[in-house]
């Protein structure tokens, strides 16, 4: 949780703000700034990446203020974009708040999330030799959705005068200031009126099993789990917010096919089957429009490959993928929006929820009995497939073995909380090293394909193809070379992925029947 302020409290509505200064102008002097008043409208990412580093940000009109948690005090204020919907950090002009923005939200947007009426004054409190030694901020703070007015007092002391801080809380208590609150309690009340609450989305899969739960019940929880993050993405997805809401709305259906590949024998086989199809259409129906954000969020480095004299063919090259993809993108909307869409979500949840009439045979298994000789035998399979790999395999043989990457990630994330955490991070860890090669080096096979693809399809004759070609051919040689280089990164991860130690923990963790918490 973000702290902003170490001390703030409500101000009780008996008293007065001039009641309060009174009390404090028995022992303290006084600098009083102008009073401040605006209307602020607090931007994050849906998965609230500044707020995560400790960061919150507000813009009044086209002034934006970015804050620290480490001290609260403003990190920087600048001139930026109107927040209208969304906007990028490459929406605002070059300077400190871009720099800082960058890095943190990526290809991530910045999303209204509440609207909140500020209304203050801050007040330095000076000792006999005129010297501040602390500083207060009564603020009221009226989130336009909610329903409350908070006024508030806040405290921040200065390095060597603890004493006089001490003081002025004592003060402060007399007066009746004595009820602790958030400093943000006007922003957290405003995301509430919106739906939303602080770090209330992760797309990371994060659910406890407690271990005690059958195998169906355990299942249930984890689809219940996939489902709302699909639920949650969809609107981004069909206001095409950013590429992120589509890639975590696929992760969840992509999750939700391992899982009914992967446990299977644990929902009746009707079910199984009939939702293994819903959800394979759905990754079906998305993959076009994914594939082409996947291509457009290369540019930079595609450009950055070749030579400045090849450079203008290549934008030629991705400016008619940008407008494949806004096509693509239409169709899914389209599709996404069809009635039998919505009703297959609820379809599915209703399944998740009714008890089986016939259970399938594994359904009442202890979680524990299951997860372990899942994990151990798709541990098995990685191993036997990762060995015989070598600088001749073809790329559909190192697709496979992604794949088969992918299926052991998912049951281990699926039920890692049953395992001890340590031993659980490290193995994911090693794992993730090799997925990320794999996972490049898919991304590059792709590429030249499509590359390959639009060569054969330009037509010769004009100066522009020419040099859409030329270009096209000279992206194509890098990707190789890298994509070769891939090969030997790859050798590397395996064998430390693979070896004996990592062996022997995937065996000891998982190789033996768990006994209850």
């Amino acid at each position: 949780m973000v702290h902003f302020g170490p001390d703030t409290w409500l101000l009780p509505d008996s008293l007065p703000v001039e009641g309060l200064l009174a009390a404090l102008a028995a022992d303290f002097g006084f600098d009083t700034a102008p009073e401040y008043e605006a209307t602020v409208v607090y931007a994050d990412t849906f998965d609230w990446r500044l707020y995560q580093q400790g960061y919150l940000l507000h813009c009044h009109d086209n002034c934006w203020t970015l804050y620290h948690e480490d001290n609260s005090e403003v990190t920087v204020q600048q001139g930026g974009p109107e927040l209208h919907a969304a906007c990028f950090a490459r929406d605002f002009p070059p300077g400190r708040l871009r720099e800082l923005l960058a890095p943190v939200l990526s290809v991530r947007c910045l999303l209204p999330l509440a609207a909140v009426h500020l209304h203050g004054r801050q007040i330095r409190l000076l000792n006999r030799d005129e010297k501040t030694v602390a500083r207060i901020v009564v603020e009221t703070q009226e989130p336009v959705d909610g329903e409350r007015c908070y006024r508030l007092v806040r405290l921040f002391g200065l390095r060597g005068y603890g004493n006089e801080l001490e003081a002025v809380r004592g003060i402060l208590a007399t007066a009746g200031v004595t009820e602790p609150v958030s400093p943000l309690v006007g922003f957290e009340e405003g995301c509430r009126a919106k739906g939303r609450s602080p770090l209330d989305y992760s797309p990371k899969f994060s659910l406890e099993l407690n271990g005690g739960e059958t195998a169906r019940d355990a299942m249930a929880r984890i689809y219940q789990f996939l489902l709302e993050t699909i639920i949650r993405n969809m609107p981004g997805v069909l206001a095409d917010y950013d590429p992120e809401f589509l890639h975590d709305l696929r992760v969840a259906i992509r999750r939700t096919r391992s899982g009914l590949s992967l446990v299977k024998r644990v929902l009746p086989a009707p079910v199984a089957d009939r939702f293994g199809r819903v959800f394979g259409r759905l990754g079906a129906l998305t993959g076009p429009t994914r594939d082409l954000d996947v291509y457009l969020l290369a540019r930079e480095d595609c450009l950055g490959r070749l030579p400045p004299s090849l450079r203008p063919g290549l934008e030629d090259y991705f400016a008619g993928l940008s407008r494949k993809r806004q096509a693509e993108q239409k169709k899914l909307v389209r599709a996404l929006r069809a009635k039998k869409n919505k009703a297959v979500f609820a379809a599915w949840q209703r399944a998740l929820k009714r008890r089986d009439r016939q259970p399938a045979d594994l359904a009442d298994l202890p979680v524990r009995d299951l997860a372990g000789r899942i994990i151990l035998k798709r541990f098995k399979r990685v191993s036997r497939d990762g060995r015989v790999l070598d600088a001749a395999t073809p790329d559909t043989e190192v697709h496979r073995l992604r794949i088969q990457c992918k299926k052991l990630r998912y049951a281990m994330e699926f039920f890692g909380s049953l395992y001890p955490k340590q031993e659980m991070q490290g193995l994911i860890r090693h794992l993730k090293k090799l997925q990320d090669i794999l996972g490049s080096f898919n991304d590059l096979s792709v590429q030249q394909e499509m590359l390959r693809q639009t060569l054969k399809s330009l037509p010769a004759g004009s100066r522009r193809n020419l040099d859409q070609a030329a270009a096209l051919g000279g992206l194509l040689q890098s990707l190789f070379r890298e994509q070769q280089e891939l090969r030997i990164h790859f050798t590397e991860a395996f064998a430390q992925f693979g070896d004996q130690e990592t062996s022997a923990l995937f065996h000891e963790l998982f190789g033996k029947r768990q006994e209850p918490a």
